[in-house]
């Protein structure tokens, strides 16, 4: 198998993660409150639901010429708030919520964004045209 169909692969299975997670947290979030930080008057996760829906869908369409845009709005949000929770989580301390082995969750974000950006980059440039 072509290494740009499994970086698509490896991106939609991330992506389709997040999705799920943040879906999970926003039915959550809907039915308990107070489960998701607000960012400018929306929960969090709705941000995460949003935006690795994005990519999800840039992962599918990856040659079509909308795809930067979309993988970049959907993107964007994502590594901002991963990024915001690691500095806070490095500043303050006790700020995301603890993971695998006691990890907390927001490294586990910030990576995961990262890697979907590199395999967004790959994928993209080495597909075939449409």
């Amino acid at each position: 198998m072509p290494l740009n169909i499994i970086a698509r692969i490896a991106l939609l299975i991330l992506a389709g993660l997040g999705t799920l997670a943040g879906l999970r947290l926003s039915i959550s979030h809907a039915q308990h409150g107070e489960v998701c930080p607000i960012v400018a008057s929306i929960p969090a996760c709705i941000i995460v639901f949003l935006g690795y829906l994005c990519v999800a869908l840039a992962a599918i369409f990856i040659k079509k010429p909308f795809v930067p845009r979309l993988f970049y709005v959907g993107w964007t949000p994502v590594f901002l708030l991963a990024l915001t929770g690691v500095i806070l989580e490095l500043t303050k301390g006790q700020t995301c919520p603890p993971g695998a082995y006691g990890i907390p969750q927001c490294f586990f974000s910030l990576a995961m964004v990262l890697i979907c950006l590199g395999l967004f980059k790959f994928a993209r440039k080495t597909s075939a045209p449409l």
